[in-house]
């Protein structure tokens, strides 16, 4: 599910990456980041000891000496005096980003949050959930009745289509292949002189930089072109329909359908080409880490609960481009993470709150956190330092989960390369296989 990840963490939000310990803190450079020494209030001093006898030093001081002990001195004044005025001044400090809840339209998002706070994350239906997501982000302006309608009618229609096909309904292999035609192939239904035309993939704007709803499922079905955050979640929603069991998977940057057949196998299909992809084909973008895997953030079946974390990461991702980042956001987020914990997604959103609320803090004393010397300051400022420990926590934890940054350029060449000679091969010999196994049900 592609939402703006980009090496500073996010493809869409990260743009400021701190260091994995405190102490070290990255800025970046685009790509490559500088680090250097943040020292704490608790830093040892190294001092000079005399050799004292009667409480007096055995030699009288130099010049030199003098003009060092004078010089110390000054600075320790100078330190307690800051001390004394980041004191005064955190008193005074906002440690919460600005809210955007005076906004009007916000309510729309604040209703929403409920709506899907009501679902029950083992068993919901991804249809009423989407619809949540996309008519707060329009302020309500959509119409549920219409949208019902629609996969109502796209159920119907696949459904008679297996019918006319001898497709067993009961079938779960049945059911998905026909999603898979629905998707991919031109499908017709000549007595009622209905056609579809396959779904293709959107190239301009695909992750929603300028228009971020060119994400969602209304676009798609408005006018047939998505990318792979709305064409898997209409997928999904089909399925749902027509009774077929589906989940969703993801890999850097992507996110696509797998489904299995009565005997166990699975299937990787592949919905901006309309091919089935094989596990080695994933493990080819180069970007998929051994902890990655053993931490299951990307090539696993995602759960009805991990599903609902998903969702909500993708609202509260519309909430921060509609308006900004602010506590509501954040409240979306740990809704998420208390959904599921390993979310890759979300843990990106959480460094890009942390690390834009460890911005606006800093910036409120007057100091730039992209200035490696005058970022020192902070070790006036305890809960300033103890901020940058979070972010620093969070970034840890993105990194130990396997996440690799992938540009938009290598994600464009994945894509492409789906349309080699050798991935076009091995998915006509899947579909082969595939119908092998579809006739066999259709003659029983």
């Amino acid at each position: 599910m592609k939402i703006e990840f980009k090496k500073v963490r996010l493809t869409l939000l990260c743009w400021l990456t701190f260091a994995l310990s405190f102490g070290q803190v990255q800025i970046p450079k685009a790509p490559s980041l500088a680090s250097f020494q943040v020292i704490t209030p608790n830093s040892n001093y190294t001092q000079t000891n005399f050799q004292l006898t009667t409480g007096l030093p055995t030699s009288r001081p130099n010049g030199m000496d003098v003009y060092e002990q004078d010089k110390k001195r000054v600075e320790k004044q100078k330190t307690e005096l800051k001390k004394i005025n980041a004191d005064i001044n955190a008193k005074h400090l906002n440690y919460s980003l600005p809210s955007y809840s005076n906004i009007e339209s916000a309510v729309y998002y604040q209703r929403g949050f409920d709506k899907l706070n009501e679902l029950n994350p083992d068993k919901f239906s991804i249809k009423d959930a989407t619809f949540i997501i996309e008519n707060a982000y329009f302020e309500e302006q959509e119409n549920y009745e219409n949208f019902d309608k629609l996969v109502k009618q796209t159920g119907d229609f696949l459904r008679e289509k297996m019918d006319k096909l001898g497709y067993d309904q009961n079938n779960n292999l049945a059911k998905n292949f026909m999603l898979f035609k629905f998707f991919s192939d031109t499908l017709e239904i000549k007595s009622k002189d209905i056609k579809h035309l396959p779904f293709k993939y959107d190239f301009e704007d695909y992750m929603g930089i300028q228009d971020w709803s060119k994400m969602f499922v209304s676009k798609l079905l408005a006018t047939g072109k998505g990318q792979c955050n709305s064409l898997p979640r209409l997928y999904l929603i089909l399925a749902e329909e027509i009774g077929a069991e589906a989940f969703l998977s993801l890999s850097p940057n992507h996110s696509y359908i797998k489904f299995r057949d009565e005997n166990d196998y699975w299937y990787n299909v592949e919905l901006t080409n309309g091919m089935f992809t094989t596990e080695t084909f994933i493990l080819q973008s180069g970007f998929i880490k051994s902890e990655a895997l053993q931490n299951e953030i990307y090539m696993q079946t995602i759960s009805s609960e991990q599903l609902l974390a998903q969702l909500l990461a993708d609202f509260a991702q519309g909430y921060a481009r509609k308006f900004g980042y602010d506590s509501f956001v954040k409240k979306v987020i740990d809704r998420a993470l208390q959904l599921y914990p390993n979310s890759i997604t979300t843990n990106m959103l959480n460094s890009n709150y942390l690390t834009q609320q460890f911005e606006y803090i800093t910036k409120q004393i007057g100091i730039n956190p992209r200035d490696k010397t005058d970022l020192q300051n902070i070790r006036y400022y305890p809960e300033i330092v103890a901020l940058l420990n979070q972010v620093n926590t969070q970034y840890a934890t993105i990194d130990n989960l396997g996440y690799e940054y992938m540009s938009p350029h290598d994600y464009e060449k994945w894509l492409t390369s789906l349309k080699d000679t050798k991935q076009q091969q091995e998915n006509q010999e899947m579909k082969e296989q595939f119908n092998i196994k579809l006739n066999q049900t259709i003659k029983n």
